[in-house]
């Protein structure tokens, strides 16, 4: 991965840069004065002076054009092979020097620690030992370094390894920023669909030596200058304007203005001192592999901005400010590695929609049929959306559309009428003894009398306008409760053509603990079944899982990776050719088999709402 790896230490040179944002002491700031002139001004923006740099001829442009893009690939392909390996790193965090060289008006920030702080090496050490080729621990530095020479070879057809062209100066750490959308994006101009000034930054070991591997792969169309203490390196058949910068300790890359305002402000920007960025990075309490903020309302703000300059109708209404207003304003991710688990959370600012969230323990597992592979509720879900809905009521320039909704919905109840009985929520989908798959929607119903009223009217609205199209409605007695099967065979033109297996149908049934809406009567069945006996809430990952992003929450996601796989395999063999199939079973299948389940929650936690997430692994 990188030197630091594989000698068992963590940096000090560079991570000693950095303290917590709190401690960051201001550095000088480059006196260039551009100010960003988009929608939101939020703070002065560094920009730097643009180059120009003269034209080859046409065919030489199309050479430098593949190998300029063999340049920005081979540090791009090496950071996506070692996050998949990786794959998502305790003790004390500290963010990358690369933050010191993102501009103060960056909105979108991530940085990925492949230099694994903290004691994030002896934990993908371990859990690197699922897989195949890594299970002595002796060896793994050599493994690993092996693995990452085959990825980057087949990646460019030979042509460069990890252990001979890029690890003798990658230093471990990359990072991405943007701006806010500017006007750009109205003009189709660079930075377009990313933000106004993108720049990514990679720190390095050798500077001498990542300068000859970039002159190297551009080739003879290479222009290399210097800018302060860095070398700046083009190509006339790389993207318009895209400059790569190297000084002593990062090599940056991005436009040229991006590119040399980094080189200006030497490592020592502000963005740490920004208060939404310290608010992101105060939630983070591990080191970490990975960690990324966005604020998202400034950058909403942006492209509303832009729309409302194209002429765009939301200057015409405050629909904008009042969604705005429900927009968290800033968002965090920070993964790790743990020994058999890759984990992480999201984090952001609880938003007020009228409707307190309360952590609680949700019974509708217990409905749930064992052997579901996919499983996803949330709680109080009829009170939420109610509230939602109702902020959304108080909003001049959408009350005609709300009447008009009402009105066509008056029949049964209103949407209000539909929803607002509705408690615990969640869908499943849960493979047959017969291997045919049933799924559908579950609810615990608050008022199981107004479950009943809804389901009363839906029904005779379906035997009275399908009956004339040939749908048919059929009860089934299961227990103490009725099955309710509409079947669509008469209505369904060419239903001969359906797939061996499929019935066009769907099935419900409302009892006083549970409402299940679905796909096929069985599984429908099978809900009513679990109640009583065995159930997903009895399965032990699905615990173990729980336990892990929080048994009392807001919600829960599930998914059964190993059955997801084993379900999925059938079916491509059977469209894919022989030589492919051998190729999976071989090289791909044996790094797969050790990823077991997944889930994630969301909790709130004080002000905050916290999405923590673990994908297990056997």
């Amino acid at each position: 991965m990188t030197q630091n790896l594989n000698q068992g230490t963590s940096p000090t040179d560079e991570t000693g840069r950095w303290s917590p944002p709190d401690q960051v002491q201001p550095g000088g700031t480059p006196e260039l004065e551009t100010t960003y002139d988009g929608p939101i001004v939020r703070r002065e923006a560094v920009a730097g002076e643009s180059g120009t740099f003269g034209a080859e001829a046409a065919a030489g442009r199309r050479a430098s054009g593949v190998r300029w893009a063999i340049a920005l690939g081979g540090v791009a392909i090496v950071v996506a092979a070692t996050i998949a390996i990786v794959a998502l790193a305790s003790g004390r965090p500290a963010t990358s020097i690369a933050v010191g060289y993102m501009p103060e008006s960056t909105i979108q920030y991530s940085e990925y620690r492949l230099d694994l702080p903290g004691d994030q090496r002896q934990k993908l050490a371990a859990f690197m030992a699922h897989f195949p080729g890594f299970d002595d621990q002796a060896i793994f530095d050599t493994k690993l370094d092996e693995v990452l020479d085959r990825l980057l070879s087949a990646a460019s057809s030979g042509e460069q390894t990890w252990t001979a062209d890029i690890k003798p100066w990658f230093g471990g750490q990359v990072a991405t920023g943007t701006t806010p959308f500017s006007g750009d994006a109205l003009t189709g101009g660079a930075g377009a669909m990313i933000g106004g000034a993108p720049l990514v930054v990679v720190t390095i070991t050798d500077p001498a030596a990542a300068t000859a591997w970039v002159q190297d792969i551009v080739g003879e169309t290479a222009t290399s200058r210097q800018y302060g203490d860095a070398t700046l390196i083009t190509s006339d058949g790389g993207s318009a304007g895209f400059v790569i910068g190297i000084n002593d300790e990062v090599m940056l890359g991005g436009l040229d203005a991006a590119v040399r305002s980094a080189i200006d402000s030497k490592g020592e920007g502000r963005l740490a001192e920004d208060d939404e960025f310290k608010a992101a990075f105060g939630t983070v309490g591990s080191d970490y592999v990975a960690f990324g903020y966005t604020e998202y309302r400034a950058q909403l703000q942006s492209m509303v901005g832009l729309m409302t300059d194209s002429g765009s109708p939301l200057d015409q209404t405050t629909v904008d400010e009042e969604l705005l207003a429900m927009v968290p304003a800033w968002q965090a991710f920070v993964y790790r590695v743990e020994a058999d688990a890759i984990v992480g959370e999201s984090v952001f600012p609880s938003v007020d929609f009228g409707f307190d969230a309360t952590n609680k323990r949700s019974g509708l597992a217990d409905h749930v049929p064992p052997g579901t592979i996919l499983y996803a509720e949330s709680h109080d879900v009829g009170a939420a959306i109610t509230a939602f809905l109702g902020r959304l009521r108080e909003m001049p320039d959408l009350r005609d559309t709300f009447n008009q909704v009402d009105q066509t919905a008056g029949m049964i109840g209103g949407i209000e009428g539909v929803i607002g009985w509705w408690g615990d929520a969640g869908v499943a989908l849960t493979p047959g003894p017969d291997g045919s798959i049933g799924g559908g929607l579950l609810i615990t119903p608050t008022d199981a009398e107004a479950a009943a009223r809804t389901f009363t009217t839906l029904r005779s609205f379906v035997a009275f306008g399908g009956g004339q199209l040939g749908v048919e409605l059929r009860d089934v007695a299961h227990g103490d409760a009725t099955v309710t099967v509409v079947d669509f065979g008469g209505a369904a033109a060419g239903a001969a053509d359906l797939p061996e297996g499929f019935e066009p149908e769907i099935a419900y049934t409302v009892t006083d603990e549970i409402v299940v809406i679905g796909y096929g009567e069985a599984w429908v069945k099978s809900v009513l079944d679990a109640g009583p006996g065995p159930s997903l809430a009895d399965d032990a990952r699905y615990r173990a899982l729980l336990d892990r992003v929080g048994e009392e929450n807001l919600g829960v996601a599930f998914v059964d990776i190993t059955k997801v796989r084993e379900l999925i395999e059938p079916l491509v063999r059977d469209e894919i050719a022989a030589d492919d199939w051998a190729f999976y079973q071989r090289e791909i299948l044996p790094y797969l088999l050790p990823f077991d389940a997944a889930a994630s929650g969301s909790r709130q936690d004080g002000e905050l709402d916290r999405m923590p997430q673990a994908i297990t692994v056997k």
